[in-house]
């Protein structure tokens, strides 16, 4: 029979290998100082299933799913998994953010800018989405830290390159609806875009006011759900809009005056419904793909009469929409 002698010393040496057992919370911040983001988010985890997850927790993993994103971008320019990154940190971002992630959220949402400032798109469809998320971003990041001097010097750079040609473009798409109608559509949207890079100017209000009213009876190729605003009435009750709804979607859509909100200037949203008031109010009705619709949605009339845009949506996703004058 073998027999093992323990002295004394070995017994305490295993002894204080055991206590000094890292919990997972420890044992993630050594991994995120070591910059082993995807590392130090495991141990994160699983200390959010082991223990009621407070809000120091959470910004822990909030910054390490932001840096992990960012260090994915540097290696394989993929700006999709860089944002769905941010997107799944944004789950953990408490209520009220602590100082130091809003200077992290403001930092990422400028890399996130930058990133789509600098993409090259393969179509004008994305050419037009990388413009929108890039002032999309910008404003972002200068939203949770308005002292964030790279994000005011990036963004006032990029007025600088982008206002006078967008201005420009707009100008032109305009003047050129008149022979060509959905050139109105362009109007609006570059138009749109110069005045985020530069809201008080007049000229280029002026022109997308009137290109908006040209371009409300006009159905938007390049969404799912186009949407066109016929008519517009009022009574002591309700705003109504004749719309056509068009389906460019590949399978069937059901389609009904809950489908609509209008979306004030000041955020606030109105419901719409049918109302016997009205003549051919909008019926519910499914459609196939290359199929119309047509009729009046009413929404409850408010004081406030600035109305900004007329959305279609389904299941919360805005699949069509009409920007108002």
């Amino acid at each position: 029979m073998i027999r093992y002698f323990f002295t004394g010393a070995f017994i305490l040496m295993i002894l204080g290998v055991i206590g000094c057992g890292k919990g997972p919370v420890e044992s993630g911040d050594e991994a995120f100082e070591q910059r082993n983001y995807s590392e130090a988010l495991k141990f994160y985890l699983q200390a959010v299933k082991e223990q009621n997850a407070d809000d120091v927790l959470k910004e822990k993993i909030a910054i390490s799913y932001f840096r992990e994103g960012e260090l994915f971008y540097e290696k394989r320019q993929v700006i999709k998994a860089f944002e769905a990154r941010i997107k799944t940190a944004m789950q953990y971002v408490p209520a009220e953010p602590s100082a130091e992630l809003q200077r992290a959220l403001s930092d990422v949402y400028l890399k996130l800018a930058d990133a789509y400032k600098s993409a090259r798109p393969e179509n004008p469809y994305q050419q037009r989405n990388f413009f929108d998320k890039a002032v999309e971003n910008f404003e972002k990041s200068l939203a949770y830290d308005s002292t964030n001097s790279e994000a005011r010097e990036a963004m006032f750079q990029f007025r600088e390159e982008h206002f006078n040609s967008i201005m420009e473009k707009g100008v032109a798409a305009y003047k050129k609806g008149t022979k060509d109608p959905l050139q109105y559509i362009a109007a609006d949207h570059y138009l749109t875009n110069a005045l985020k890079l530069d809201p008080e100017n007049p000229e280029a209000a002026k022109y997308r006011t009137l290109a908006r009213k040209k371009a409300l009876n006009l159905l938007d190729p390049g969404l799912e759900v186009p949407i066109a605003v016929t008519d517009e009435m009022e009574n002591n009750e309700y705003v109504a809009f004749l719309v056509v709804v068009y389906n460019l979607l590949p399978d069937h859509l059901y389609v009904s005056a809950g489908n609509f909100v209008l979306v004030k200037e000041n955020g606030t949203e109105l419901f719409g419904k049918t109302s016997g008031m009205f003549s051919t109010p909008l019926e519910g009705k499914t459609i196939a793909n290359g199929q119309e619709t047509a009729g009046v949605v009413a929404f409850p009339i408010s004081e406030d009469k600035k109305y900004a845009r007329l959305e279609f949506r389904k299941n919360s996703e805005v699949l069509g929409y009409k920007n108002l004058p």
